[in-house]
């Protein structure tokens, strides 16, 4: 029996382009993610709707990509990422195009549920690519490193996207138009220079043939406790993204006295912690041979970080910022659990592990937001704005998550040791000169 040694395999110039391309269009569809936390009040205003319903609209978007992780994981096992990367861009630019003429609460809905859609199939292609394109034992920190590109997304949908609206005379309906003609020529090179893997290549992803026993083999990965420990993990340490990032980061600072501008700022640092922290997490983990002591280090980080920003009295807006950084770092830990559930899925359904990792990341992402909404609403009473304690009583949800994936991290979720726990091992005996496989 042999096996290709996909260590041994070479970084091509042309597998760096087509990397490239698939981090652009993950970089675009995370800016299409949170860009309505940059104009909610113009979007309130004109669409007529209220703080409710636009929660449900920035909801939207999350809800179709939740569910539709596991979906494209499986579309990537079997079909690969070049035409699903083609249409996936169709179907965000449409989708911003089709938000920049909405006039009703309903249109806001349904274009960001296709913006969603779409945008569920940047991530896992993108990991797909990377493994198929790079060494394996580089895949850590390419992940990380296309999640530092992609978080680039959210903080140009922050300040910057506020300064380019305020250039065309506060008209967010035209710049959101002119960012969907930027999704058509992004379509366009998608469809002309993607490829799914080099020529003569194995893949690291395998695609399914249709003779294989789908459902079953699905069902072997769901019976895995592991993929659970680490689906749950990663959301826990991720939701204080959405809530802080596109939510409200922004209206809480204000209500702690800051201005708008500055308080978007502020927010900003969240993302920048992640764009740096997820390269920089697998990068690590890669040269340690380890995953399980950076999963808990982000989760400790996340508590730490988390309680500072709600507990710690200070209204400095330096001293914040640090303390949205770390944030940003600490949720960086989900980036190193989809190199983390690749290594304990098997080989023919790792993109579809990394579908149900997002999967369950997404949905708690738009639901845990919904809930925390809910208490700050319920603090509150009816009245609005909402006051500092109103917010706080609603976020304190975040070092609870934090904690439970300090506690999964340390005693559930297995080490790998950085390598797949269902490769092919051979092992010399010296009596018989024969082989054990496991």
């Amino acid at each position: 029996m042999s096996s290709t040694n996909t260590n041994q395999q070479k970084i091509s110039s042309i597998g760096i382009f087509i990397w490239t391309l698939a981090t652009i269009f993950f970089f675009y569809e995370y800016f299409l993610r949170v860009f309505l936390g940059t104009i909610a009040d113009d979007v309130m205003r004109d669409l007529f709707i209220s703080a409710e319903q636009f929660s449900i609209i920035t909801a939207s978007y999350y809800v179709t990509y939740g569910i539709m992780q596991t979906p494209v994981g499986i579309l990537v096992d079997r079909y690969g990422s070049r035409l699903l990367l083609t249409l996936a861009c169709v179907a965000c630019t449409l989708g911003v195009i089709w938000f920049s003429f909405s006039n009703s609460f309903y249109a806001g809905v349904f274009s960001r549920l296709l913006i969603g859609f779409g945008s569920a199939f940047a991530f896992v292609s993108l990991l797909s690519l990377s493994l198929n394109w790079f060494p394996k034992d580089n895949f850590g920190f390419m992940v990380g490193l296309a999640q530092f590109l992609g978080a680039i997304g959210p903080i140009v949908a922050g300040a910057p996207l506020a300064m380019i609206i305020r250039a065309f005379d506060d008209n967010w309906r035209l710049v959101l138009f002119l960012t969907g003609m930027i999704g058509v020529v992004l379509t366009i090179l998608l469809a002309i220079f993607i490829r799914n893997k080099p020529k003569g290549h194995k893949n690291q992803i395998y695609f399914l043939s249709k003779s294989e026993p789908l459902l079953q083999k699905i069902q072997k990965l769901l019976n895995n406790p592991q993929v659970w420990f680490i689906t749950f993990y990663a959301a826990t340490v991720y939701v204080s993204l959405p809530l802080l990032g596109a939510y409200w980061g922004v209206s809480y600072l204000e209500a702690r006295g800051f201005p708008k501008s500055g308080a978007a700022f502020i927010v900003s640092m969240l993302w920048l912690g992640l764009s740096i922290g997820c390269p920089v997490i697998g990068k690590v983990s890669d040269k340690l041979k380890r995953r399980k002591p950076l999963l808990i280090i982000a989760s400790l980080l996340g508590v730490m970080a988390s309680s500072l920003i709600l507990f710690f009295p200070t209204n400095d807006d330096i001293v914040l910022s640090v303390f949205f950084f770390l944030l940003g770092l600490a949720a960086s830990g989900q980036s190193l659990s989809f190199a983390t559930i690749s290594e304990h899925a098997p080989s023919k359904l790792k993109a579809t592990s990394l579908g149900v990792n997002n999967t369950t990341i997404m949905l708690l992402g738009a639901i845990i937001p919904q809930f925390a909404s809910s208490i700050i609403q319920r603090s509150a009473g009816g009245s609005t704005p909402f006051v500092q304690q109103d917010f706080e009583s609603g976020l304190a949800i975040m070092p609870i998550l934090f904690s439970i994936s300090f506690v999964l991290a340390l005693f559930a979720i297995k080490e790998t040791f950085c390598r797949s726990q269902h490769e092919i091992k051979y092992v010399s005996t010296k009596k018989t000169n024969s082989f054990y496989i496991q």
